[in-house]
């Protein structure tokens, strides 16, 4: 699949001289330097503003009015990591959605793997988030819950305030658990709060070996142990959201990361639980840019894909390159035991696809047909393409 302005490949990133690059850093910051872009960029950090429940409608009401019902098939839009971008190519990207699900009566619902403000414990965020989905609020949006909106599980206001604002995500969802299950149709869609994973119920805990007894994140690993047990249809597609990858080439997040896949319970990984449970795709964020992997291990393979927009520039590209996907074909598992992570014995990981310059912010358009795989296609915000948009070809996850 083509990459943004590549072909098959992904250019390399420009090698850095990491002592010269301190150097420059100091001479900027002794020069009262500033970042070119305000570091909170829109968000506002006060809470005027009691936090509402988004108003977009239910995903499942929107399966009940499906033209023909499910069985016909239908598609859905997934993205992430907007809060960096959110002053200008989020608005974009939203009316890019916005103008092709007026064209498109099978565009089910928009799926957003985090990071949905930039700082939860500040109510009025959740206001300006419910104006930059504006365009696009017929369509419901299911959200799998990122750092931010959490503040890395370490403040209860972030917490209580990223709740009452998804409130109408599912009628499990709230303080205590972020996590559900949707079906629909022949998609059994898994959606999970990695942030309890990766910092503890309380914030505290990373890179921890197990979950700790009765902790949230013990609670979530029995759930999903018990989703991915029972027993689905033959033809049933299987869809993870969440917002932490398992698997990435950029430096940036790489504890979390392979935390993660080194995270145990009676003896299984989470990459072990998701495949032996017939997961097909993992789609995540967090690392703000573009990434696909194909993981096989005992006959089986899965996907995870990435669609996380793009690292903010910087000056000198210095503040991007640790976020920046790094070209590891053909040295995958190499690469990553070098980096942390551990048994990947048995395991093929391939990296499909890297966006490891020219970045842009994208979004994807998932087609689940009434049989047979599922297949996608990335537009990239591209003001010199025609409506905006650069476009891949369309791609099956086999």
């Amino acid at each position: 699949m083509p990459g943004p302005g590549q072909s098959r490949r992904i250019g390399r990133a420009v090698a850095r001289n990491a002592g010269a690059a301190g150097l420059i850093a100091l001479a900027l910051s002794l020069c009262a330097f500033t970042w070119p872009w305000d570091v909170n960029g829109p968000w506002p950090s006060s809470s005027e503003r009691p936090v509402a429940p988004l108003s977009h409608p239910s995903v499942e009401t929107a399966l009940a009015g499906l033209p023909g019902g499910p069985s016909g098939g239908f598609r859905f839009v997934a993205f992430g990591d907007q809060r960096a971008v959110a002053d200008g190519e989020w608005q974009a990207l939203m009316a890019a959605i916005a103008a092709r699900a007026e064209g498109d009566a099978r565009l089910l619902f928009m799926l957003d793997t985090g990071d949905i403000v930039n700082d939860g414990r500040h109510a009025d965020q959740f206001a300006l988030l419910a104006d930059i989905l504006a365009p696009a609020a017929d369509l419901p949006y299911v959200v799998s819950v990122g750092n931010h909106e959490l503040k890395d599980n370490r403040s209860a206001v972030a917490r209580q305030n990223t709740a009452v604002c998804l409130a109408g995500l599912d009628a499990d969802f709230g303080v205590g658990r972020m996590y559900y299950a949707k079906q629909l149709g022949r998609l059994r869609l898994l959606v999970l709060d990695s942030n309890d994973l990766v910092y503890g119920d309380d914030g505290s805990a990373k890179a921890v070996a197990t979950p700790a007894p009765g902790s949230r994140a013990e609670a979530q690993w029995r759930w999903l142990v018990d989703q991915l047990a029972r027993p689905e249809p033959e033809g049933v597609v299987t869809v993870v959201a969440m917002h932490h990858p398992i698997v990435q080439s950029s430096k940036k997040h790489r504890e979390a990361a392979s935390g993660l896949w080194n995270l145990r319970v009676d003896g299984r990984s989470l990459p072990e639980l998701f495949l032996d449970g017939g997961v097909d795709l993992v789609l995540c964020g967090h690392t703000h840019t573009f990434e696909q992997f194909r993981l096989a291990r005992g006959g089986r393979a899965m996907h995870l894909i990435n669609l996380s927009g793009r690292p903010r520039d910087s000056v000198l590209g210095w503040g991007a390159g640790a976020r920046r996907a790094r070209d590891i074909l053909g040295r995958e598992t190499e690469r990553l035991a070098d980096w942390g992570w551990k048994d990947l014995d048995g395991w093929t990981i391939d990296q499909v696809d890297a966006m490891t310059r020219d970045e842009a912010d994208e979004f994807a358009v998932f087609d689940l047909p009434p049989e047979g795989p599922l297949s996608y296609t990335v537009h990239f915000l591209d003001e010199d393409a025609p409506a905006g948009l650069r476009d891949t070809e369309p791609r099956q996850l086999d």
